[in-house]
C-alpha cells in the first residue's frame, strides 16, 4: 500500500519530456498559471459578503458567512442576520430560520445576540448550520442554492432534507490578526 501511494505521488510530479519544436507532437505546453477566482468586489452597500467551505462531518453541515465593510463608513450589523434561501429558480424556500441554531445542535457556539461596529476593512460572521436528514416522506426533500444575506447572494448548496430548518449564529466581530 505504501508503495502504491509512493508510486502515485512520484507518477503525479514526473515531469513530463521536454521537446523544444513547438510544433512536434509530444511537445510540452505552455505552463499553465493557477489563479484563484475573482475576489469580490465592494457593491453599492460598500459591502462584501463572502461564504467559507461547508463542514458536513456527521451529518451536520456548517459554513461561515462572513460580511466585510469595504466602504468608507462605519457600519453595524445587530443581533442575529435576516438569511433567505432561495430555490434553483431563484424562489424562496419555505423554512424555518432557527435563531442560535439549538434546534439543529447544540455542538455550535451561538454568541448571542449583540450589535457588532464594522469600522472600514472589518469584518463580521455568522454561522449557518443544517441537517441533511430526510424522515418526512409527506415532504419534499429542500435544496437551496443561493443564500441572501443583506441583500447579497451567495451560492452554495444547503440540503435540509425534509427538516426544513436552517440555523443561524448571532453577528460576531472576526478578530484581527495577532488580536
Amino acid at each position: 500500500m505504501l508503495c502504491l501511494a509512493g508510486c502515485g505521488v512520484e507518477a503525479a510530479t514526473a515531469p513530463s519530456p521536454t521537446v523544444r519544436d513547438p510544433h512536434h507532437p509530444l511537445a510540452s505546453p505552455p505552463p499553465t498559471v493557477w489563479s484563484p477566482s475573482p475576489a469580490p468586489t465592494c457593491s453599492g452597500p460598500g459591502t462584501i459578503v463572502a461564504a467559507g467551505l461547508v463542514d458536513a462531518a456527521m451529518g451536520l453541515r456548517a459554513q461561515t458567512v462572513t460580511l466585510t465593510n469595504c466602504g468608507d463608513e462605519v457600519r453595524t450589523v445587530r443581533g442575529y442576520p435576516r438569511v433567505r434561501l432561495l430555490d434553483g429558480d431563484g424562489e424562496p424556500l419555505d423554512i424555518e430560520i432557527d435563531e442560535g441554531a439549538q434546534q439543529v445542535t447544540t455542538a455550535v457556539k451561538d454568541p448571542g445576540p449583540r450589535t457588532v461596529t464594522l469600522r472600514p476593512g472589518r469584518s463580521a460572521m455568522f454561522a449557518v448550520v443544517w441537517r441533511n436528514t430526510y424522515t418526512d416522506i409527506s415532504r419534499p426533500p429542500a435544496l437551496g442554492t443561493t443564500l441572501v444575506v443583506r441583500g447579497h447572494r451567495v451560492p452554495g448548496n444547503v440540503d435540509l432534507g425534509s427538516t426544513g430548518v436552517l440555523g443561524v449564529t448571532a453577528w460576531e466581530p472576526v478578530k484581527e490578526s495577532g488580536t
